[in-house]
């Protein structure tokens, strides 16, 4: 692990902590909130490392935390978004998505077309990923309700 992955990881948890913060979640909650957003900017680190895509790390990433927040909600008795928004602050493009706007602003196209598509891949793998982990969920809980 590089130095530049040790910082990208402590400032992940710190946006979390900001973000659960500001979501007014409870203290005794933050912590689990926070570990959420450890998994979510590891395992994106760990995806990117192996396939440089955006999309598919940002995909695999949401659905980790998606059932991380289910599976804590079910335990916590919460609702899972308490657990899901701020643990994927990590995963969000705003980076891309100020250099897309700075673009944009400034009428420099390739930097419209670079950051545009960085932006549009990471906000649809995140959709992408907790609509998969949100499926199976709720498809594998209705077949063990189900009797025939």
């Amino acid at each position: 692990m590089t130095q530049s992955e040790i910082v990208q990881i402590i400032s992940a948890i710190i946006g979390t902590i900001g973000f659960g913060l500001y979501f007014r979640v409870k203290k005794k909650r933050l912590l689990v909130v926070t570990f959420g957003g450890f998994i979510a900017w590891v395992v994106y680190l760990l995806c990117y490392h192996y396939t440089y895509n955006i999309f598919i790390c940002n995909m695999i990433s949401a659905i980790v935390v998606s059932i991380y927040s289910e599976v804590i909600a079910r335990i916590l008795k919460a609702p899972s978004t308490v657990f899901m928004l701020p643990s994927l602050v990590p995963l969000l493009p705003g980076g891309a998505l100020y250099y897309t706007m700075s673009g944009i602003v400034q009428g420099n196209i390739g930097m419209i077309g670079e950051y545009g598509l960085q932006t549009i891949k990471t906000t649809f793998g995140i959709a992408f990923g907790v609509l998969v982990s949100t499926v199976f969920i709720y498809r594998s809980k209705n077949n063990r309700t189900t009797s025939y």
